[in-house]
């Protein structure tokens, strides 16, 4: 059986050395995946074969405080810890009629700081990253497509209340399961009427849309933005 690991690996000893030295602003997240494959043939005619598969799962991190200060002891913590949230997926596809011949698929996915903080208010996409299915193409974050979305997002920022509410309530999203999803989470569009979430929720469904050409042209209409 082959093993496809998407897994990020750091070094969790030098981690555990940085926290002896004190505190520090940086996160350290570390994954290490470990497959084992064993056979044993018997003499027995009625069990010839007996094969034992083994995953092994290490997690570790070391999180820094949101804040330090000074104090005689040097310096110390303050508050709460940087968030972090994380996902983990294993997947067998068979391939093969022989089951040591098909494919296991790991992947995992996590997020920090800011942006896990902002996760914690949106369920939606914070579910997203735990079961490790957010998959975007190099295209996605090309610096063409990037520079197209910030154009997007800045306006989005700036619509008035009744624009805001009302486009939130009508998002010209171009990816059919991204916009069930929206309906189906605000079905009578109540939390969009608010024009603070309406505008977080317009932001987040641009970012979450398809990243085409076909796409972008749609959000920039409603926008009233110019051709790029």
């Amino acid at each position: 059986m082959r093993a496809n690991q998407g897994i990020l690996r750091a070094a969790l000893l030098a981690a555990v050395a940085t926290v002896g030295a004190g505190c520090s602003d940086t996160l350290f997240y570390g994954e290490s995946t470990e497959f084992n494959l064993a056979i044993h043939v018997n003499d027995n005619p009625q069990q010839p074969l007996e094969v034992n598969m083994g995953l092994k799962r290490r997690v570790g991190q070391v999180t820094p405080p949101v804040a330090t200060s000074e104090n005689d002891s040097g310096t110390a913590a303050v508050g709460e810890a940087v968030s972090t949230l994380s996902g983990f997926r294993l997947r067998y596809q068979e391939t093969d009629t022989n089951p040591l011949s098909n494919d296991l698929y790991i992947r995992t996915q996590f997020a920090t700081g800011a942006a896990a903080a902002e996760l914690a208010k949106n369920p939606i996409q914070a579910v997203k990253v735990i079961h490790a299915d957010f998959e975007r193409s190099s295209e996605f974050v090309s610096p063409a497509s990037q520079a197209r979305h910030d154009r997007i997002v800045a306006a989005i920022k700036a619509l008035d209340d009744a624009a805001a509410t009302a486009m939130a309530c009508h998002p010209p999203i171009h990816n059919s399961i991204n916009k069930a999803i929206a309906d189906k989470s605000d079905p009578l569009c109540e939390s969009r009427r608010d024009p603070s979430f309406a505008r977080s929720f317009l932001v987040a469904a641009s970012f979450e849309d398809d990243r085409t050409d076909e796409a972008f042209k749609g959000w920039e209409t409603v926008l009233n933005l110019p051709p790029n």
